[in-house]
């Protein structure tokens, strides 16, 4: 899974402005995002954004989820109005927040003694 993700994140950010401007790099930057941050915490990670970390005090992984779903669903419905650099802005950090998740738990898998 944190591969793909990271494949995910790679293949936007080599595929230059145009991939990262379009909605499927909306649906896909934030589904990455969300798999690696919930890959990593199950890993032993610790989250260090306080708005994701109060979501998943307070409602759990399927309140993170949702919350996830809820933003992208918003970004899509704004989409046609959103200037391009807003959109390839908010996807570039996105996709590259998912690709430090990814880069996080794969030290702390290398980090996990074998059972």
């Amino acid at each position: 899974m944190v591969k793909t993700a990271l494949a995910l994140g790679l293949a936007c950010l080599l595929g230059g402005c145009a991939v990262l401007a379009s909605k499927e790099a909306v649906v896909g930057c934030q589904a990455a995002d969300a798999a690696t941050t919930l890959h990593a915490l199950d890993l032993g990670a610790r989250e260090v954004n306080p708005v994701v970390q109060y979501l998943l005090t307070e409602f759990g992984p399927a309140g993170f989820i949702a919350a996830k779903i809820g933003v992208t669903l918003l970004v899509l419905h704004y989409y046609p109005v959103l200037s391009s650099d807003f959109v390839i802005f908010v996807n570039g950090v996105t996709c590259a927040v998912a690709a430090h998740n990814a880069w996080v738990a794969g030290q702390l898998e290398r980090a996990t003694p074998a059972d």
